[in-house]
């Protein structure tokens, strides 16, 4: 008797540890979705694992073409600090950029979302000489100050003004025109959060000449939309938050009137772990989430063999992890899972990406390569190289 009952003890003993066990994992994994304001966007995540794949094709990895752009919250800073700062961070990110080279050849791109609210006239110049000389391109990053739908125009208008003064965010070609991406700084496009205070913000960027966002994800703040690994149209309202979802872009789809809101990968694990497609100190990029990000599959609807890839980082506070270590590594990886897949893999800027978006709702396949400045010219900056 002594025997069955030590056998029911210990039965009981491993029932309580895999009891345990399992509310650990429930507690970390609830603790992971409030702390990541997981009910905004969760819901979307699930139905698109289930219903955003259905109608694509089943594309085989020789087909498939991988466009990987990085958008860095450049922000050196002010004053000769912020220009000793900028100087070194290039002279360090020139030979990673030679050293590193898609399936066409072309050296890796960077995009530079420069502060302006920083205003360093001689970083912006050191930007645009890496523009021209071809290491990537410069957009605009903004922690505005307080404002609202009729201050902020005015604001606008001179903050790019500012830029344009060495080529940047103005096109190339006979009759240049404003163009730019953005990103909003602390997270706050269209009066998602009290510090902005412009809720027609969509609509002001987009006529002065904004062609898309490239904020999300920002996944654990209030200003994260409900859709999810997504290029999409936004239909502006006189509500905060307009961009909170939208048309996704598609084949045969030709949007022309709405703002585009270009977003980068976003996931959870089974362990709780949330992917959103940061390149920073914490979390540092790995083979493993770089498989996550591809597991994303952002493209637009019907061309499933264009896949992009857009991550963002906070480069000069990463500077020791990301561009001393880190970068090159990461870029090593892509480079190794698209030879091992037999993926064509492509180094591309905000604008290229964009440009590559319109193509595939015109219809256009094939190589991507063919299509990075289809609609949108390259900055003044670059046909001034050629000139010289």
């Amino acid at each position: 008797m002594k025997g069955v009952g030590l056998k029911i003890s210990w039965r009981r003993i491993a029932l309580l540890v895999v009891a345990g066990v399992f509310l650990l994992w429930g507690a970390k994994v609830s603790y992971s979705l409030i702390k990541w304001k997981a009910y905004l966007w969760a819901p979307h995540y699930v139905s698109s694992l289930i219903f955003d794949q259905k109608g694509d094709r089943v594309i085989p990895d020789s087909q498939r073409h991988l466009l990987f752009l990085m958008c860095d919250h450049y922000e050196p800073g002010f004053g000769d600090e912020g220009v000793r700062r900028n100087l070194k961070w290039l002279a360090k990110f020139r030979p990673i950029s030679e050293k590193h080279r898609d399936s066409a050849g072309n050296r890796f791109q960077y995009t530079w979302f420069y502060a302006y609210d920083h205003k360093n006239e001689p970083v912006l110049k050191a930007l645009a000489e890496m523009t021209r000389d071809g290491y990537g391109e410069v957009e605009f990053h903004w922690h505005h100050p307080p404002a609202d739908n009729q201050t902020f125009p005015p604001m606008l208008e001179e903050a790019v003004a500012w830029f344009q003064t060495h080529g940047l965010l103005m096109t190339s070609g006979e009759k240049p025109e404003t163009r730019f991406a953005f990103i909003h700084g602390n997270w706050a496009l269209d009066g998602s959060q009290a510090r902005c205070g412009v809720t027609r913000e969509l609509a002001i960027l987009f006529r002065h000449g904004c062609y898309a966002d490239f904020t999300f994800s920002t996944i654990g703040t209030a200003s994260q939309p409900r859709r999810v690994n997504s290029i999409y149209y936004a239909q502006e309202t006189d509500e905060p938050k307009s961009y909170d979802d939208g048309i996704p872009a598609a084949v045969g789809q030709k949007i022309s009137d709405r703002f585009m809101i270009f977003q980068g990968p976003s996931s959870i694990s089974w362990t709780g772990d949330l992917e959103y497609g940061a390149v920073e100190s914490d979390p540092l990029p790995s083979r493993k989430r770089i498989n996550a990000w591809m597991d994303a599959n952002i493209h637009v609807r019907g061309r499933p063999e264009w896949m992009f890839i857009k991550v963002f980082s906070h480069g000069i506070q990463s500077e020791r992890d990301i561009l001393d270590k880190h970068l090159t590594l990461m870029l090593s990886h892509i480079e190794n899972i698209c030879k091992e897949r037999q993926i064509s893999l492509h180094y591309v800027t905000a604008r290229e990406a964009y440009n590559i978006v319109k193509a595939a709702e015109d219809g256009m396949e094939g190589n991507p390569e063919l299509y990075r400045n289809y609609r949108i010219p390259p900055p003044l900056v670059k046909a001034k190289s050629k000139e010289k």
